[in-house]
């Protein structure tokens, strides 16, 4: 006896999807930047200086200062000079009473007499500290007036570019379902 048996076959849909990705591109350009500086204004005024040179000590030590300055001198020394040759001349007349000296002491008081030698200064003494030298400096007065910067900046807007996506959807396979009968023999 043939039996019968009945099959069923079922195929399931498949979707398929493909998709394209966005794209976003943005480009900033960088903007435009100018800066204006001007120069600070500078002002100096600066007064000369005061030089003050005092060589009259130098001149009065090489015997050429003022008549004044030297007669001065010669005025501050003539006690001293006076005292010298009062001196002198009892040395001298000490010389000539001692009678126990075998020298001739009027000879001896002529010859030093012959050049007698100036118990005055006609010069002073030289020295580099003679000459005075003094500087006066004035403060120079400054007056700085500063500028101003001028910037301006021009931004420039970013370029944005967008490529859409896409998404596709399609059926690739059809749902299906197949029913049939088929015998078969059980004893074979």
């Amino acid at each position: 006896m043939n039996n019968l048996r009945l099959s069923i076959r079922q195929t399931y849909s498949q979707l398929g999807i493909t998709t394209t990705n966005a794209k976003v591109e943005i480009e900033s350009p960088r903007g435009e930047q100018s800066i204006d500086q001007k120069p600070a204004k500078i002002e100096i005024e600066a007064p000369p200086g005061r030089l003050t040179v005092d060589s009259s000590e130098a001149w009065a030590a090489l015997g050429r200062g003022s008549h004044l300055e030297w007669m001065s001198s010669i005025y501050g020394q003539m006690q001293g000079v006076v005292m010298q040759n009062i001196s002198g001349i009892v040395e001298d007349g000490n010389r000539m009473a001692d009678i126990s000296n075998p020298n001739d002491a009027i000879a001896d008081i002529a010859y030093s007499n012959f050049r007698p030698k100036s118990l005055l200064n006609f010069q002073g003494s030289p020295s580099f500290t003679n000459v005075r030298v003094q500087f006066e400096a004035n403060d120079p007065t400054i007056n700085i007036e500063p500028q101003k910067a001028d910037i301006e900046f021009i931004s420039q807007k970013p370029q944005i570019q967008y490529t859409q996506g896409n998404v596709e959807l399609y059926l690739r396979q059809k749902n299906s379902i197949n029913i049939y009968v088929s015998e078969y023999d059980l004893y074979k």
